[in-house]
C-alpha cells in the first residue's frame, strides 16, 4: 500500500454532554447511576440516522456512544456519570476486603450484564447489517485494579502486598476474559470480521484493550507486576489493539514484547506540554519495526501530519487527527 489510512477531522469541539438516563432524564453533575437508569436508545444513538460506513479511510460502527465503565460496573464498582464522562469509584477500602469480596462467578451474575445484552441487541437491530457493532468498552486489568482499589491503594499494594495483589489481579484477568468472550459471542460478524472502536477492520474478532493506569508506575514495575496479565488476555483473541497515551510511552518496550499483539494505538497528549515530534516519530518507527500495525490518534498541525506520514511506512499505518489550529473550547 502506497499511503496510510487517514481520517482528517475538520474540527474538534469539547463541550459538556449530559449523560442520558431512563425516562428522558439527564445527569449533568456527577451522580451515581444504577443499571435500571440506563437509557439504551440514547446511549447507542438510536433514533438518529446511522452514520456512513466509511469515515475518510476508516470504518464506522455503532454501539455505546457515551463513556461507560462496563467492566468496573460488572466487577462491583459504584458508577458515577455526568456531562463530562462516566467513572468508577473504589469498591473496597483495603486489599483484604477486595480479596474477600471479589469473585468472578458473582460478578458474572451482575445486572449490568443485562444492560449490556440489551444494548448489543439494540445496536445490532439499529445497524441492520449495514454497519458493524463495536465492542463495549472494556478497560484493561491494571485499570480495573486502579478502579476497584483506588489508585493510592494500588500503588502501595505493589510494595506492601505484592502476593495478595497478584491474587486479585489473577481473578480480574479471569473476569476480563470471561466478559470479553461473553460480549464477543453476542456480536454478529460483519463481513466475516469486526470493527474496532478505533475504526479499524479486522477479519475476525478484535479486542480493544487499554492500560491507562500503567502511567502510575515505572516501566520496570509495570513489566514485573502487570505485563503477564495483559499477555494472557492478548493471547486469547486473534486480533488485538492496545491503546496507549504518548505520555505513557515508557511502557512501549514492554507492550511490544506482547508477541500476539497486532496493533498499537497512540493517543497524542499535546496538552501535557511534552510534545516532541522527533521522539514520537522514532517511537512510531519502533512499533513498525516490531511488526505491529500502528494507529496515531489526536491533534496534529499540518506540518506534523506531513512529517509523520512521510517518515513512516504506509503499510499497516492509520492516522486519525484534527488540526491543531482548529481546536475550539
Amino acid at each position: 500500500m502506497d499511503r496510510p489510512l487517514v481520517l482528517a477531522q475538520p474540527e474538534r469541539r469539547w463541550a459538556p454532554r449530559p449523560y442520558p438516563l431512563h425516562g428522558g432524564g439527564e445527569a449533568h453533575d456527577a451522580r451515581r447511576i444504577l443499571p435500571a437508569e440506563m437509557d439504551i436508545d440514547r446511549l447507542a444513538g438510536i433514533g438518529a440516522p446511522p452514520p456512513a460506513v466509511l469515515d475518510g479511510d476508516l470504518v464506522n460502527s455503532v454501539g455505546c456512544t457515551y463513556p461507560a465503565a462496563w467492566l468496573e460496573a460488572v466487577a462491583g464498582c459504584p458508577i458515577y456519570a455526568s456531562a463530562y464522562g462516566c467513572v468508577a469509584k473504589p469498591a473496597a477500602g483495603s486489599l483484604e476486603e477486595a480479596l474477600d469480596r471479589f469473585a468472578v462467578a458473582e460478578c458474572l451474575r451482575s445486572p449490568w450484564l443485562g444492560v449490556m445484552d440489551v444494548l448489543l441487541r439494540s445496536a445490532h437491530e439499529y445497524a441492520s447489517g449495514r454497519l458493524a457493532v463495536q465492542q463495549c468498552h472494556l478497560r484493561g486489568v491494571i485499570d480495573l485494579l486502579a478502579a476497584y482499589l483506588g489508585e493510592e491503594l494500588l500503588c502501595t499494594a505493589v510494595i506492601d502486598a505484592p502476593e495478595e495483589l497478584a491474587m486479585l489481579a489473577e481473578r480480574m484477568t479471569e473476569l476480563h476474559l470471561a466478559l470479553a468472550r461473553w460480549e464477543h459471542a453476542r456480536r454478529v460478524p460483519w463481513h466475516e470480521g469486526s470493527v474496532s472502536c478505533w475504526k479499524l477492520y479486522a477479519p475476525g474478532p478484535v479486542l480493544d484493550y487499554q492500560i491507562d493506569a500503567s502511567s502510575l508506575f515505572s516501566a520496570a514495575v509495570y513489566r514485573e507486576h502487570f505485563l503477564a496479565y495483559d499477555r494472557r488476555i492478548v493471547q486469547a483473541f486473534p486480533y488485538t489493539l492496545i491503546h496507549l497515551h504518548s505520555v505513557g510511552l515508557q511502557h512501549l518496550d514492554a507492550v511490544l514484547d506482547l508477541e500476539a499483539l497486532g496493533t498499537v494505538e497512540i493517543s497524542l497528549d499535546r496538552e501535557a506540554a511534552l510534545w516532541d515530534r522527533d521522539t514520537m516519530l522514532r517511537r512510531c518507527r519502533q512499533v513498525q519495526q516490531r511488526g505491529k500495525s500502528l494507529l496515531i490518534y489526536g491533534e496534529l498541525s499540518p506540518e506534523d501530519s506531513q512529517v509523520l506520514t512521510a517518515g513512516l511506512d504506509p503499510a499497516g499505518l492509520a492516522i486519525e487527527y484534527w488540526e491543531q489550529s482548529l481546536i475550539t473550547g
